[in-house]
């Protein structure tokens, strides 16, 4: 990297969203061949930067300068016309086309022509320069996440851009391809490329960026080179206040079954055996986590023990009772409680506060009076489940859409908590969550361990599930090939079993 060689540089760049001001004044600079971390918590301002510097908002005031020429966005077209690629969290690919055609659309679309051979050869081609390798003819519905990734940043290349911002790359990463994303990216920096690395995670930056900015509530707070700052430093920064890392947890005084589950199979509308033959249990004072690569039967195994899925063959029980064939709303009467993947499968983004706590049947039943919901019990409930798990809101009226990420994830574990469950299953629950958020998530998992609930923890982020489990199984290809316990846990074995080796 060219020390002071600045390639992009925003000034006093400022925004406003109605009353919400995202940005406040805010300087940045971008280095050639830098690899630069954009750090902050969920709506410190992180992607209004980024979509500002990419054309897609305009600020209110400040300027941005481009190898020191004063520029002015209009669209990405403009953007990706001076060399600016952008990739965003989620993917803006069509799963039912091959790459390759992919890619041609995309190419068409940015004003850039390009026939299907002469993609695919590029495609092989920056996929052998970067080690991003993808098969240019499969289509895009059968690649993992990482490959969906790898793809997406193939089409700015393609497209000529000199600087990439990527906006929350490793969200849905597994351990493995975080590794293979960060390679690529320092071979990028080598070729003399710029990357801003849009992230709430930490060990992200702290592990392939040069220089860290870190943003809150839409103002920088500072700039700094990597070899000067740690990560108690960074965290203080990025939340204002001392964060610990490592959960206290006392060792683990397991009871009886809460949750069985016995030879499960689940075959899918094609056919494909996702399941197969799955056997485990967790007992009552118990995290037990399941880790894998994405795509090997997890989430499969998730819905199939909550209902949403029916299974093939083999038992659940609950309590000892088997559910099985009991749809979801009767699990939850009966002690099941769910944190889902995405916050969409768990809310309904459109319904008030109150309105998505009083979804839980169990809950609907516990504020009614003869029958009928008691607006009254409900107002009480809901304002005191906004007190306790510190929901930043205006009111049990504001609607569930206007609440940041790791505020929609505290009014479902809000719900899914009032209703005392003896089993939870939590899906992903910190995904895309910032440091706060991600903290108070999993402590609360850990408080009902010590109440002597079971929880099940299906997570893809590996250290989540190492260091919040008592027992820990790997998946591949829909089986449990393997078991630890917390005490025995071999990083390297575990990293073999999800990739197939035994």
């Amino acid at each position: 990297m060219v020390e002071g060689q600045t390639v992009l540089r925003a000034e006093n760049i400022s925004k406003s969203f109605g009353t919400v001001k995202a940005l406040n004044n805010v300087s940045f600079d971008l280095r050639r061949g830098e690899i630069h971390g954009l750090l902050g918590e969920n709506g410190a301002g992180k992607t209004t930067l980024c979509n500002i510097l990419y054309g897609m908002v305009r600020p209110d005031s400040g300027k941005i300068y481009l190898n020191d020429v004063g520029v002015r966005f209009t669209s990405p077209r403009d953007a990706m016309a001076m060399g600016i690629g952008m990739v965003h969290q989620e993917f803006t690919l069509i799963p039912n086309l091959s790459v390759v055609d992919n890619v041609v659309l995309f190419t068409e679309n940015s004003g850039l022509l390009m026939n299907r051979s002469e993609a695919a050869e590029r495609v092989e081609r920056y996929g052998s320069e970067y080690g991003l390798k993808v098969n240019p003819y499969v289509k895009v519905s059968e690649l993992s996440a990482g490959e969906k990734q790898r793809l997406e940043i193939l089409k700015v290349l393609m497209r000529g851009a000199r600087i990439l911002i990527l906006d929350e790359p490793t969200s849905v990463l597994t351990r493995i391809e975080t590794v293979e994303l960060f390679r690529a990216l320092e071979k990028m920096a080598a070729d003399g490329r710029s990357v801003i690395l849009v992230t709430h995670k930490m060990d992200d930056v702290l592990s392939s960026a040069h220089r860290i900015t870190v943003l809150r509530q839409g103002v920088k707070v500072a700039t700094l080179e990597n070899r000067d700052v740690d990560r108690s430093t960074l965290a203080r920064l990025i939340v204002n206040r001392d964060v610990v890392f490592s959960l206290e947890k006392p060792v683990s005084q397991a009871g009886g079954p809460l949750l069985q589950i016995q030879d499960l199979r689940y075959l899918d509308t094609s056919g494909v055996e996702v399941l197969k033959r799955v056997r485990l249990e967790v007992r009552a004072g118990e995290v037990v986590g399941i880790c894998g690569v994405a795509g090997n039967g997890q989430k499969e195994l998730v819905e199939t023990v909550v209902g949403v899925l029916k299974p093939t063959s083999g038992k659940i029980f609950l309590n000892g009772r088997e559910v099985s064939r009991l749809p979801p709303s009767r699990r939850r009467e009966l002690g099941m409680a769910y944190i889902p993947e995405e916050f969409t499968e768990g809310l309904v983004p459109d319904f008030k506060l109150w309105e998505n706590i009083v979804l839980s049947t169990p809950i609907s039943a516990r504020l009614s009076s003869r029958g009928l919901l008691n607006p009254l019990r409900v107002r009480a409930a809901v304002e005191d489940l906004i007190k306790t798990y510190q929901i930043k809101t205006s009111s049990p009226d504001a609607f569930t859409w206007s609440l940041s990420g790791g505020n929609k994830q505290k009014l479902l574990l809000a719900r899914e908590f009032y209703q005392k469950p003896t089993v939870i299953v939590a899906h992903n629950p910190t995904k895309g969550l910032d440091i706060a958020a991600t903290e108070y998530v999993r402590r609360a998992l850990l408080e009902l361990r010590s109440q002597g609930k079971g929880v099940l923890l299906v997570s893809n982020d590996l250290d989540e599930v190492v260091e919040m489990s008592d027992r820990l199984m790997v998946m591949h290809a829909g089986r449990i090939v393997g078991e630890f316990s917390h005490q025995s846990v071999d990083l390297d074995r575990v990293a073999r079993l999800m990739l197939g080796a035994s």
